[in-house]
This record gives C-alpha cells, sequence and structure tokens, in this order.
C-alpha cells in the first residue's frame, strides 16, 4: 500500500515523549517475556512533531519488537529522544545489545522479507515485513530511518529522523483519532511470529491493535485496552482458548467484547465446543484477511456504544 500510495497520513501536532511512553508500553510484555530490560531516556523538554499517531506508533512498534526479537535474554535495549533544533528535525533512538550485523547485512536490512542471516531466521522467525514497512511510514513523514551495527555479538541501533513541528500543540487523545471503520483488537496468540504478523496486517487496515502471548495475560489486557473484538488462539499453552473465551463471558466487565476462535481445526465438533466455550465465530487458521474485515467491519465499537455480547446462534454464517 505504501508503494501504490495508498496510505494517506491523519498528522496531527504530536508531543513525541508521551507517544514513544505509549508505544513502550503496549510492548512491554513482550520484553518482559524476553527478560530483555527496556528503558527510555526522554528528551528534557517536550518535542513536538506533525505525524501521524498511529502510524508513527506502529513505526515505534515494529523497531521494539525488532529488538525484543534479537536482543538474548539479559540484554538491555533504549529508546532515546533528541530535538536537533539546528537541522529541525526530531531522532528517536532504538538501541539494543542483540546479535549485531555485518555491513552486508545493513545494506539489506529494510528490503522487503530481508533476512539478517539465515540463522536468525531458524532461531528468532526473520525480520519479515516490519523494518520495511516502518522505512516506508518513516518516509511518508518526510523523514528517513537508518541502521547501524559495530559487528556480529555487538547490539544495533536504528535511528529515525522526522520533521519537527513549526508550531505546538496538546497531543490528541487515541480515541479522537480513530475513524468509524477502526476497532480495537486484541490478539491472543503463543506464537510471537504469527501474532506480530497479524497486528501489522491489521494495522495497515487502521485498526487499533494489541497483542497477549498466554490467556491470563490476554485477559489482563482486555481489561486494559477495552478492545472490540478478541481474536484468541484455542492452542495456548496451560489457559487455553476455551478457558479464556469462559473467562470474558463470566466477567461482567468484559461483556459486549466479541470473540473470534482461532484453530487449525475446523471440524464440526471444534466449530460446536468453541460455540459452547461464549465465541461469537471460528475461523481456521491461518485466518481469511478478508473474513476477518467482514467480522470486523459488522462488530459495534464499544467506544461509541456498550452492546450486550452478540449472539452465536445469530451469526452461523461466520461459524466456518
Amino acid at each position: 500500500r505504501i508503494s501504490r500510495n495508498k496510505i494517506q497520513l491523519q498528522r496531527q501536532t504530536l508531543e513525541l515523549n508521551e507517544l514513544v511512553r505509549r508505544a513502550m508500553e503496549d510492548q512491554r510484555s513482550l520484553f518482559e517475556k524476553a527478560e530483555v530490560r527496556l528503558e527510555l531516556q526522554p528528551a528534557p523538554r517536550p518535542v513536538f512533531v506533525s505525524a501521524d499517531w498511529n502510524r508513527l506508533a506502529q513505526v515505534l512498534g515494529n523497531l521494539l519488537q525488532n529488538a525484543a526479537k534479537f536482543t538474548g535474554r539479559g540484554g538491555e535495549a533504549r529508546i532515546t529522544i533528541q530535538a536537533d533544533e539546528a537541522r529541525k528535525r526530531a531522532v528517536i533512538r532504538v538501541a539494543d545489545t542483540g546479535v549485531g550485523m555485518t555491513p552486508e547485512m545493513v545494506e539489506r536490512l529494510f528490503q522487503p522479507f530481508s533476512q539478517a542471516d539465515s540463522t536468525l531466521d531458524r532461531s528468532k522467525g526473520g525480520l519479515g515485513l516490519g523494518l520495511a514497512l516502518a522505512k516506508g511510514l518513516v518516509e511518508l513523514h518526510g523523514g528517513e530511518v537508518t541502521a547501524q551495527s559495530a559487528g556480529p555479538g555487538k547490539g544495533a541501533e536504528f535511528v529515525v529522523r522526522i520533521p519537527l513541528a513549526l508550531e505546538e500543540a496538546a497531543p490528541p487523545q487515541p480515541g479522537e483519532r480513530a475513524a468509524s471503520g477502526r476497532r480495537r483488537v486484541l490478539i491472543i496468540e503463543d506464537n510471537i511470529d504469527a501474532a506480530d504478523s497479524l497486528r501489522e496486517v491489521l494495522e495497515f487496515d487502521e485498526h487499533e491493535v494489541a497483542a497477549a502471548y498466554n490467556g491470563p495475560a490476554g485477559i489482563a489486557k482486555a481489561r486494559e485496552f477495552r478492545p472490540d473484538v478478541v481474536l484468541c488462539d484455542i492452542g495456548l499453552p496451560g489457559m487455553d482458548g476455551y478457558e479464556v473465551a469462559r473467562a470474558f463471558r463470566a466477567d461482567e466487565g468484559l461483556k459486549g467484547i466479541y470473540l473470534v476462535a482461532l484453530s487449525g481445526y475446523a471440524l464440526p465438533e471444534d466449530l460446536q465446543r468453541a460455540q459452547d466455550a461464549g465465541f461469537d465465530c471460528h475461523l481456521a487458521k491461518p485466518p481469511s484477511l478478508e473474513k476477518l474485515e467482514q467480522i470486523l467491519a459488522k462488530v459495534p465499537s464499544l467506544s461509541t456504544q456498550a452492546p450486550a455480547a452478540p449472539s452465536p446462534q445469530a451469526d452461523q454464517t461466520l461459524w466456518r
């Protein structure tokens, strides 16, 4: 969509320290699971940029996910925010103590589906589209993103530079930016790469997306994030998807949330079991993006109304 000029930025004057803090919190559980320390060094004064909140948050999310994925247990990642007044640029640095890269790896890093190294691909799942998309979004803002590394085993640093805003303004709240077609989607999936890929696709369709990687974390995230729709893997370790659905339906504070089961099994008995647990519909993995969009389009947004939980019996067309 970037290459075809299909993305239109919804620019606002934003305060960068606040945006970065929120983006970090969205990724906090990922770093905790990886046992990587995440730190922020904010700018000493507010830094204002003219940017699309959701798109810039998506860029930061991709860079943070990359840092968590390629930094080993006990490592560190740090975000530094600066205002380069001389060049009229805001600067965001995302540095880690991870696996590092050779100069040849850096050169092809932002190419779609680039893998820094075949060994990384096997152990970490590769870089996929995330960095290429981040680069495209930064360039849409009139900026640039670069990467550098002292070599394998010596970590890496990604630097985003975008123009400073000409005037200061209070940052808008996320709800003020939401278009009527956007939905808040929570993904509960223990496969981090699968969750990240699905998240990227939904974010590029301008939905607001959060992720959790096990059942209890998903329930806690739902109470905080208040999603319109939850996409939940059935085969979660420990607390499986059926238990998650029953917990949602038993919680008065989570009423009205539409639950979608994701499973590699789609026999009639699998669909019935998901329905009995409280899911509103069932999709076989990998889910069809067309069907996902159909579901999201018909589910009311909880930010504008709070309907009762949809009846599974009323939605038989989606049980496939």
